[in-house]
């Protein structure tokens, strides 16, 4: 199969065509006869371009291998458009939709590409465990052809009998916060369903979304892009690292990336909790009064008193500084804003940013966030009744965070900084976090971050990733100035940047009370000037405080 790639002239200078290899891994797709019988002429924008919604998984049944596959069209209702929506199962437990802008088959119309289509396809990612299929409304309003997966497993498969042993896949229904998928009821890792977790599904949403538009519109995409936050973003890390050459953007929020060490990483709170305090724990009153106390210390740092720390890796305020905490109260605080350490002091990872609630990880104060708990018990221990009061410790805690490294360093790490396919195809990454972020904490994007600087350079990195750190912002997208939501402008920018050459240098971020903002530029640049509208100052590296404290011991192996 051949792919049709915008014309020279439409595309930004430098940049090349899409690598032809996606085409070629289509081997579970639909044939090129299928293709080839479509009707002369088709994809011109005024006849009917292949199959109708409601014929299209039959022309597909007929051509592949798919384990099940249904498709039809959904009608119009509030602000979403009627659009065509394919179910398939391409392999094992693996669930993908799509969902297509209506073809000149279905009488689609005011697409810039074919019947209602702009010629982009936009696969989304997922978020916590994966187990169930997100919503695509995003792409549908957009006119673009959208795509998602459950990941390779849902509560149902987990429920569901193994003919081989006679018992469940997994845990009882995916487990503590959907993280027993992993798990099968004799203690042994799904292989298979962590691999699909990590990658598999994911390039199979992929494959099948650009072989699906292909088949319905009788033309390639123009453009593919991969948009996620979360889980969602980790994945899409995955995809650049692994399948770089078949994207063509990346839109990556506040990512899971470094996927084997953040998660044990963030273990930290409760075990210090734990273990200093006791099961009364630390009263979310006593933390919240210690991050209000550091924000106030450090918030006029940037020259705007405006309640958000500008960033708080140069905030340094001590928690024995509060009224009213006890010794062991301030220590504990201290303890969860550093991060875990080994015996000799080097920095295991990073903490919880002062400022930023510890209710997350930290929930009631006294246990540990299901997030973490259930990677804890299931991924790292192979034991959902696993009881990590009783076993981690502050002494013991580095050993634990070798072994979750080591485990999972092969298959689920996700922190490779070989991007060398995405430069190769002339893509673009543009990524984004918060600094507040109280779950998956900033210290995960600042230390790949520094580790794609160490590899490629910032000014060589800042060529085809951009990334932008937003203060005061938690695990949500960030308040951009304008009427636009910020899921649409950043993918508006990220289109512009990907298919007119056009590289965001800034965005303008609404401060917390009417009237106020901030100037956020390309990390590592910085505003010229506190308050909304200020110019970027260029920077070629990292202040090497900055640098230093976003490294770890692991990282220096």
């Amino acid at each position: 199969m051949t792919t049709r790639e915008p014309l020279a002239s439409q595309r930004p200078a430098g940049s090349s065509a899409r690598r032809p290899r996606l085409a070629a891994c289509l081997v579970s797709a639909v044939t090129v006869s299928a293709l080839a019988a479509q009707p002369a002429g088709a994809g011109n924008g005024g006849r009917a371009a292949g199959p109708g919604c409601a014929d299209l998984a039959r022309t597909v049944l007929a051509d592949s291998h798919v384990k099940s596959i249904s498709s039809g069209v959904v009608p119009a209702s509030g602000t979403l458009p009627a659009y065509c929506q394919v179910d398939l199962v391409p392999t094992r437990a693996v669930s993908v939709r799509v969902t297509l802008p209506l073809s000149t088959a279905d009488a689609g119309t005011g697409g810039t590409y074919t019947g209602a289509w702009n010629g982009r396809v936009l696969n989304t990612g997922g978020g916590g465990y994966g187990g169930d299929l997100g919503d695509l409304g995003v792409a549908v309003r957009r006119g673009e052809v959208g795509s998602v997966t459950d990941t390779g497993h849902s509560s149902a498969w987990c429920d569901a009998t193994d003919p081989r042993t006679g018992r469940s896949n997994a845990q009882p229904g995916c487990g503590e916060a959907g993280g027993g998928f992993v798990l099968s009821p004799s203690g042994r890792l799904n292989t298979r369903q962590i691999d699909d977790f990590i990658d598999r599904s994911l390039h199979e949403q992929t494959v099948w979304a650009l072989s699906l538009a292909k088949t319905y519109y009788g033309r390639a995409a123009r453009w593919n892009y991969w948009v996620g936050g979360s889980t969602g973003g980790r994945q899409g890390w995955q995809m650049a690292q692994k399948y770089g050459d078949e994207y063509d953007g990346f839109l990556l929020g506040y990512p899971a990336v470094n996927w084997n060490r953040f998660i044990i990483g963030e273990a930290w709170p409760a075990v210090v909790v734990n273990e200093l305090l006791g099961p009364a724990g630390l009263s979310p009153a006593r933390s919240d009064a210690a991050n209000a106390a550091a924000v106030a210390a450090c918030d006029p740092e940037d020259g705007v008193t405006d309640g958000v720390v500008a960033d708080p890796r140069r905030c340094t305020f001590d928690a024995r500084e509060v009224e009213g905490l006890t010794a062991a109260e301030a220590e504990a605080i201290d303890l969860v804003w550093d991060g875990p350490r080994d015996a000799d002091g080097n920095r295991l990872w990073g903490g919880i940013t002062r400022g930023t609630t510890f209710s997350v990880l930290l929930p009631g104060g006294n246990t540990m966030s299901p997030l973490i708990e259930t990677y804890v018990r299931n991924w790292l221990e192979q034991d959902p009744a696993y009881d990590w009061r009783k076993n981690l410790t502050m002494e013991n805690f580095p050993r634990f965070f070798e072994a979750s490294y080591r485990k999972f360093e092969k298959t689920a790490a996700t922190d490779s900084t070989d991007l060398s396919k995405v430069r190769k195809n002339n893509g673009r990454i543009l990524s984004y976090a918060g600094t507040d972020d109280p779950l998956i904490l900033p210290f995960n994007s600042y230390n790949y971050q520094q580790r794609l600087f160490g590899r490629y350079g910032v000014q060589g990195t800042r060529s085809f990733v951009r990334t932008f750190y937003f203060p005061g912002v938690g695990h949500t997208e960030p308040d951009l100035t304008g009427t636009t939501d910020a899921r649409t402008r950043l993918l508006d920018v990220l289109e512009a940047w990907t298919e007119h050459g056009r590289a965001p240098e800034s965005f303008g971020q609404s401060g917390p009370a009417p009237g106020t903002g901030r100037t956020v530029c390309a990390y590592p640049d910085t505003a010229t000037a506190p308050g909304a509208g200020a110019s970027c100052t260029t920077r070629t590296s990292v202040p090497g405080d900055l640098a230093a404290g976003s490294t770890t011991v692991l990282d220096r192996r």
